[in-house]
């Protein structure tokens, strides 16, 4: 190699060493879950939840919600194992489901400018369902944001 080459060759790695690293978000989440109280089992039936995010750097983050305990489809678990079939919409509108991207609904996406506080709602809804025994019902979800 020679010299000239050798120089360029440092100077590059030099300036490579002194770039900044990319800067990092830091997010936080407050949840406030769907509770459908008693649920009339003949008919439909609402509740509303929140998920409320906050960055300290302007970022996208994806907000996905798991299937929880009913597997390839929504439903809380009861009595017996009895199952009670629901649903999470990020819109009552385009009744979009709010899943995880891996088969089951889509993430929510949002862009957060930095220190912005966004609030989303999570519209449940349990269809009717006579024939499931009455009894306590629950599922477990996880949020899990990407940014």
């Amino acid at each position: 190699m020679s010299g000239a080459h050798a120089r360029l060759l440092s100077l590059t790695l030099f300036a490579i060493l002194l770039l900044p690293a990319p800067l990092q978000a830091g997010c936080t989440v407050d949840v406030r879950p769907l509770a459908f109280g008693v649920v009339d089992l003949g008919s439909i039936n609402h509740a509303r939840g929140t998920i409320v995010i906050q960055c300290d750097v302007e970022t996208d983050v994806s907000v996905a919600l798991t299937s929880g305990f009913g597997g390839s489809q929504r439903a809380m678990v009861g009595p017996n194992g009895a199952r009670l079939v629901y649903e999470i919409f990020s819109s009552l509108q385009t009744l979009q489901v709010w899943g995880d991207g891996n088969g089951y609904g889509e993430p929510v996406q949002v862009h957060l400018q930095a220190g912005e506080r966004r609030t989303l709602t999570a519209y449940g809804v349990v269809p009717a369902q006579p024939s499931v025994p009455e009894g306590t019902y629950s599922d477990q979800l996880i949020v899990v944001l990407t940014f």
